[in-house]
């Protein structure tokens, strides 16, 4: 919780790693839970300014702060498939109807629980808490199909770790996995997995593995210029849900030419140079000669200032009985641009 509680600084804020990782008890991580859920007004930050991961079977907590880069891509990458789904949901026949019922998730918080030992039976596998930078899903399953990941100069993700969770941990029904490195210094490259379903002799159930179709394929050179213009990431319509639900539209395609992921990129570094350029031309701004008038402090900010107060307090003595539950435990890695 020390670790939320200094990102509410901003000037912690423009400090802060865009990948932190610590190693962190499921004891530990219930704890951190329960203390976001009765602080409304931090829970509220986290939402907003950070993303995290939790892995229980390594004891990981991964805390990601994004760049402006980082999201303006993705966002602008999820735009273009909606704008595909909506043009296949205006044929108004079946598959249309269906490609009308997904929806673009963002970052929403996935719980992965499904069992990944070889036998695929036995004790229940602990949760696995995933935010992903975007994903489509249907209403009627309980996993999107399509989940985008996006690796941004020195963050340190692991796409291929990660898209084997996704695929495995969701029993294939996480049916496609965009995977996008982007460097400034090098190329940027894009992949794609998705499972694969093998029967072997004398093997009463099938087994999953994963597939990957595209393996770090270059589509911009580090100097900005687009690379293998004319080929594309394809998708099929049935990789946006469960196949016990989307059989029947593998004919419907969707195409993410590699030109338009690295003009994506380039739209992204603009709005990056419009915000946050230290040299060259920044974003226009007003103008127009203000006196400003700041928001008053009422009698409830004042309570909640005592209330924070005394939260710092106490998160204190929590973090202390926690460690002498469970032990000592020590951090992780903490990357940095």
């Amino acid at each position: 919780m020390r670790m939320f509680e200094a990102f509410r600084d901003l000037s912690s804020l423009e400090q802060c790693a865009p990948l932190t990782e610590l190693r962190v008890s499921p004891p530990q991580y219930q704890e951190l839970v329960r203390r976001l859920e009765d602080e409304q007004v931090l829970a509220q930050y986290v939402d907003d300014k950070a993303r995290f991961d939790y892995d229980p079977a390594n004891s990981l907590l991964t805390i990601r702060m994004p760049s402006p880069v980082h999201e303006f891509f993705k966002s602008l990458l999820a735009h273009h498939i909606q704008d595909q789904l909506k043009r296949i949901a205006e044929q108004g026949d079946e598959a249309g109807k269906f490609a009308a019922g997904i929806k673009d998730g963002c970052s929403s918080r996935i719980f992965l629980q499904e069992n990944v030992s070889e036998e695929g039976l036995g004790v229940p596998e602990q949760v696995v808490r995933r935010e992903p930078d975007g994903q489509f899903q249907h209403p009627d399953a309980a996993y999107p199909g399509v989940v985008l990941e996006v690796s941004y100069s020195q963050d340190g993700k692991n796409l291929k770790k990660l898209a084997y969770d996704y695929i495995l941990r969701s029993n294939g029904d996480i049916r496609a996995v965009i995977g996008v490195d982007i460097n400034d210094a090098k190329e940027s490259t894009v992949s794609l997995w998705r499972p694969n379903y093998v029967k072997e002799e004398d093997e009463e159930l099938e087994i999953l593995e994963v597939r990957q179709d595209i393996s770090y394929q270059p589509f911009r050179s580090s100097d900005g210029s687009p690379i293998d213009s004319q080929d594309s990431l394809q998708l099929s319509l049935s990789d946006f849900a469960t196949d016990e639900i989307s059989s029947g539209y593998e004919s419907t395609s969707l195409s993410i030419p590699f030109r338009q992921l690295a003009d994506l990129l380039t739209q992204a570094e603009e709005m990056r140079q419009a915000r946050e350029a230290e040299s060259g031309p920044r974003g226009i701004r007003s103008r127009r000669r203000t006196r400003k008038r700041k928001l008053s402090s009422s009698p409830a900010d004042e309570l909640r200032s005592e209330d924070e107060a005394k939260y710092r307090r106490e998160e204190g003595d929590v973090a202390e009985r926690i460690a002498a539950d469970d032990g000592e435990y020590g951090p992780g890695r903490r990357r940095k641009k």
